[in-house]
């Protein structure tokens, strides 16, 4: 196997494990004085499709490392759009996960309060390890799209079926052996003509 499509499988398998372990961590972390709470990638949808597209950067990367047939054909788009997906719900979460935390919120206090507890620093939210590991192994999954952009499938070995042609090897056009039409006996000359008694041609 070339060296480009192991590194693109590795690539895609570690992105894989990346982006579903870190939809189990949290995504962010909110405190309070001395109160500390914890939101998981898997509490909200966008864990479950980060979750599902590191399952497809695995099974691509399995694939190309045990070495089946067309793997790096599946790879590309398999590790690009679970690549796309990881890297794209993460960063939307990191974009609006301060909205989040103020509509949720909103239900026991106002937005204004909110959103003033959250300037004064009387309420604090950081962004947790595990939106860090989605989008780390998303980026892997879209790497490794790229490295099999250069790269070929491995032919499957060539029984020699199908071959027509100066290849077939002696096959007919149907696979069947040919062989060359018999050549008929010359009939030989009947006895007495062309010869004379002596067994001397003629002159």
């Amino acid at each position: 196997m070339q060296g480009r499509a192991v590194l693109a499988g590795a690539l895609a398998l570690a992105g894989g494990v990346l982006a579903v372990v870190g939809s189990f961590l949290a995504w962010a972390e909110i405190s309070a004085g001395p109160f500390t709470e914890q939101a998981k990638g898997v509490d909200g949808w966008e864990g479950k499709a980060t979750i599902v597209a590191g399952a497809v950067m695995l099974a691509a990367g399995i694939r190309v490392l045990t070495g089946s047939h067309q793997a790096m054909a599946r790879l590309r788009p398999s590790a690009a759009i679970g690549g796309l997906v990881a890297v794209g719900v993460g960063l939307y979460t990191v974009l609006t996960i301060r909205d989040q935390l103020v509509e949720a919120a909103a239900t026991e206090l106002s937005r204004a309060e909110v959103e003033r507890a959250l300037d004064s620093g009387l309420l604090g939210l950081t962004i947790g390890i595990g939106l860090y590991l989605v989008i780390a192994g998303g980026v892997q999954g879209i790497v490794a799209a790229l490295l099999a952009l250069g790269s070929r499938d491995e032919p499957a070995a060539s029984s020699g079926a199908g071959l027509r042609g100066w290849s077939s090897l002696g096959e007919g056009a149907h696979g069947i052996p040919s062989t060359s039409p018999a050549i008929p006996d010359m009939p030989e000359p009947p006895s007495g003509r062309g010869r004379n008694e002596g067994g001397e041609p003629p002159r």
